[in-house]
């Protein structure tokens, strides 16, 4: 009962006071209800239900079908009148898209989706928005009321990213850490190392197809940029004489970002530029 003066006959009810609930903002509040139908097997969050005032009128919610345990559905900034005894409610950050980025969306409750790739994506479902799986359209900047419970948003850069292969330098998005310089053999049998800066751009549209492929930027920069660009410039060194590749470093520097972009294309990547600095 809200706050105001109420006739109760205490013979019959007893009345404890609690705290009106405060979400301040900036706060999303993630609830768990200890009242309500039982979660179907392999769900691991109640699906939303109308009608129960934001979780304010606990029978409403039972008689709507609701079930008991996490929700899907947060409660947004602002006060409530919430019964403790009936659902609990955690703290939660609201979900930011940092400009020159999009949030690929990775949900864990919904209905199953229907890939909506077609058949010239083979590497990973991508389904609609408010179902179950990663969602082809991403998440423009912003700020967002998402359970991170029961989604998972990653953050995919859309603006040039600059990885270099170069021992002690990283740039501030910390995707290039474990990286180093590239050292190599020529055909006459000397080893020289390289310092190598890739310049890649992920399209806003590509972005779901990325995370779907490889789960994150980091698999990615390991998984395909690392081997792809090493072994392209070991390659290329043992079959030329020391001297003569480090005469000829800006036809390399051009053969290499050819090579290159046409390598990532089948990844969803695009390549904008190869550069070679020490060698």
């Amino acid at each position: 009962i809200p706050p105001g003066t109420y006739r109760v006959n205490t013979a019959l009810f007893s009345v404890k006071l609690v705290p009106v609930l405060e979400i301040p903002e900036g706060k999303l509040g993630m609830v768990t209800t200890q009242d309500g139908a039982p979660l179907k097997t392999g769900e691991i969050a109640g699906r939303e239900v109308p009608g129960h005032n934001t979780f304010q009128d606990g029978e409403a919610f039972v008689t709507s079908g609701g079930t008991k345990g996490l929700q899907a559905q947060v409660m947004m900034p602002g006060s409530y009148y919430l019964n403790p005894n009936f659902a609990t409610v955690e703290l939660a950050n609201m979900t930011e898209v940092t400009i020159g980025h999009a949030g690929v969306v990775i949900a864990f409750v919904g209905e199953p989706g229907a890939d909506v790739t077609g058949e010239g994506f083979k590497h990973g479902n991508l389904v609609k928005p408010g179902q179950r799986g990663v969602w082809v359209e991403p998440l423009d900047p912003g700020m967002y009321p998402i359970n991170p419970k029961t989604n998972h948003v990653v953050s995919v850069p859309t603006t040039n990213v600059v990885l270099n292969w170069a021992t002690g330098k990283t740039e501030a998005h910390k995707l290039d850490a474990k990286l180093s310089t590239i050292t190599v053999r020529s055909s006459d049998g000397f080893t020289f190392n390289l310092d190598v800066s890739q310049i890649i751009h992920i399209p806003r549209s590509s972005a779901p197809k990325v995370i779907a492929r490889f789960g994150s930027m980091d698999n990615l920069v390991t998984q395909v940029l690392e081997p792809t660009i090493g072994n392209y410039f070991r390659n290329a060194a043992q079959k030329s004489d020391a001297i003569s590749f480090l005469k000829e470093r800006t036809q390399r520097q051009g053969e290499a970002r050819e090579h290159i972009q046409h390598a990532l294309e089948q990844y969803d990547v695009q390549a904008v530029d190869t550069l070679i600095g020490d060698i």
